[in-house]
């Protein structure tokens, strides 16, 4: 079983302030250096329809949503063949609880946020690819953010930058509200990635 613990040092990162218009104060995001204990439920791992011989998915053990409790998710990897498939985040991830597991949505289904207005590109609910995703836990009690999320779009998950040399471009964060993960603005992406980038990896272009 693949676990993300985290494995970073503690800094608090500041917004700029001039990153969107119309901005609220800048807030500080105080990052720790390893991964909070989450308590797994006492029940069996639930159970999703991924075709396990030609996707290959990995099992994830991670409190996504920052409840304490440990979720459960299968990381698959956006088709590559033709044989493959792709999956919406209700196949692939259930949130754990003290009495068992709890479906992401809210128990909704995936068309009837897009129907609500929550569009895709924001609170993405299918085409998703959690295999190179990075957590990053605040020092505080509350959700990881989620580096390399990816759902379909160019600009999201990691990049190859050049001569194999791959980058995290996008950061998500458990949205209690909708049930599925929220695309940040722009500053709090900036923010993250400036310090993943700075503390625990380097950004491709220093590894020339």
């Amino acid at each position: 079983m693949k676990l993300y613990p985290a494995l970073f040092a503690a800094i608090s990162v500041l917004l700029p302030a001039c990153a969107w218009a119309d901005a609220a104060p800048p807030a500080r995001i105080e990052l720790r250096p390893d991964a909070p204990a989450c308590k797994t439920p006492k029940a069996k791992p639930p159970k999703f329809g991924v075709d396990v011989a030609n996707d290959m998915p990995t099992k994830i053990k991670a409190d996504f949503n920052g409840d304490g409790w440990c979720d459960y998710a299968l990381a698959v990897p956006y088709p590559r063949t033709s044989q493959m498939n792709s999956y919406r985040l209700d196949q692939l991830m259930a949130l754990g609880k003290a009495d068992g597991w709890e479906p992401v949505f809210n128990g909704k289904k995936g068309w009837e946020l897009d129907a609500n207005g929550y569009e895709h590109q924001t609170w993405p609910t299918d085409r998703i690819d959690l295999t190179d995703i990075r957590l990053l836990f605040p020092t505080r009690s509350g959700a990881p953010f989620v580096l390399g999320l990816y759902t379909g779009d160019p600009g999201e998950g990691k990049r190859n930058m050049g001569e194999n040399c791959y980058q995290y471009q996008s950061v998500h964060r458990w949205d209690d509200k909708v049930g599925t993960f929220r695309k940040t603005d722009d500053a709090t992406r900036n923010a993250v990635l400036d310090y993943f980038y700075s503390t625990i990896d380097k950004p491709c272009s220093a590894k020339k």
